[in-house]
């Protein structure tokens, strides 16, 4: 899933997988115990003469083979874009799933459509080697509970992503469709969206539907839920963006930056207002070594201005990325998601001719 809850973003890394790390999510412990809960009397049940010890064994190691499963689930994802040259930021898994920050958008539809496949291709080849264990295995046997676990937990994640709403998988890939047969990104985005808010729906109806029926407990019921919610607020998302599509294509780096006054940074407060003329300051010496602060610059009694050395009153150039003034629609967009920073400095030719903040482009897409 692509929208990220705010609660869902508490977790350790858990392991780096060719430098992405994978974040669990706190969320997956209490999933994890209460999957142990509910699955080690039903194993009990299942399996002839089995410990009390052992079916709750058993039972922790489905938990395992659920998370095991959507983290593979996710490294499908991940890989198929690294393979495709685009960055992955990490990987997360929690209680409602799992879900792979990239860095930015696929440049094509097809590339788009290859990456959410990806997922559900390695759930259901791993769902097909567990239906090939139940196939040679004893009924009943603990060797047959082991592939029953790998079988359904890889299937169901492979049939649900699938589904045809964003932010699932099948969302993914019927946006990349209707971008493929439109040449439009966006209404791909629209009418995923809305797709993904009927899916959303479905969800909570088939979640009160099997509480009523006693197929679900309450536990069960709560989970379904949250990811009902989960999937409404992502497929929200996916809706805004596609309206935002326009305004995306009118964003220009050269005419969104803020005019800069260059100044070496042996000058003074006085010389550097004096240049600026309500411009953003720049210290140079050979390259940019800070920003003027306005705040701290204000600060200065009326009589130091004049003399007042620019040293202490900037803020550093070290952490500001460049980018280039052509930079325009989605393109800014995408080097403005892989660096992450608050301010670009904006070059043309070589020659530094403004300062681009990303609150400046968000506001230019509201």
């Amino acid at each position: 899933m692509s929208t990220v809850m705010p609660f869902r973003r508490s977790g350790f890394t858990l392991c780096r997988v060719r430098g992405i790390p994978v974040v669990l999510g706190y969320t997956w412990l209490l999933l994890a115990a209460m999957v142990v809960a509910v699955y080690a009397p039903i194993v009990r049940r299942s399996v002839p003469g089995i410990g009390d010890g052992t079916s709750y064994l058993v039972a922790a190691l489905f938990a395992v083979t659920l998370l095991v499963s959507v983290f593979l689930h996710e490294l499908g994802h991940a890989l198929v874009s690294l393979r495709a040259g685009i960055g992955v930021r990490q990987i997360n898994l929690d209680a409602l799933g799992g879900f792979t920050e990239m860095d930015r958008e696929a440049a094509r539809p097809g590339t788009a459509a290859a990456i959410a496949l990806a997922g559900p291709a390695v759930s259901a080849f791993l769902g097909a080697a567990g239906l090939a264990g139940l196939a040679v295995t004893d009924p009943g046997s603990l060797p047959w509970q082991l592939s029953f676990q790998v079988c359904v937990a890889n299937l169901l994640v492979a049939v649900y992503n699938l589904l045809p709403g964003l932010p699932l998988d099948g969302g993914k890939a019927v946006q990349a469709g209707i971008w493929a047969a439109t040449g439009d990104r966006w209404t791909g985005y629209r009418l995923a969206g809305w797709a993904g808010r009927l899916v959303a729906l479905g969800t909570a109806g088939g979640g009160l539907w099997l509480f009523a029926n006693r197929w679900f407990s309450w536990f069960g019921l709560i989970l379904l839920a949250l990811v009902a919610f989960e999937l409404w607020r992502g497929a929200t998302s996916a809706i805004k963006a596609g309206s935002m599509g326009p305004k995306i294509n009118g964003l220009d780096a050269a005419a969104l930056a803020r005019a800069v006054a260059v100044v070496p940074a042996s000058a003074t407060l006085g010389e550097a207002l004096a240049a600026a003329d309500g411009r953003e300051v720049v210290a140079v010496a050979e390259r940019p070594v800070g920003i003027l602060d306005r705040v701290a610059a204000e600060a200065v009694p009326s009589d130091q201005v004049a003399s007042m050395p620019l040293d202490g009153l900037l803020r550093s150039a070290g952490p500001i990325p460049g980018i280039e003034a052509g930079l325009r629609g989605q393109a800014l967009v995408d080097a403005i998601g892989r660096s992450r920073a608050e301010e670009y400095f904006v070059v043309e030719e070589g020659r530094l001719t403004g300062l681009l903040y990303t609150a400046d482009v968000v506001r230019a897409l509201r």
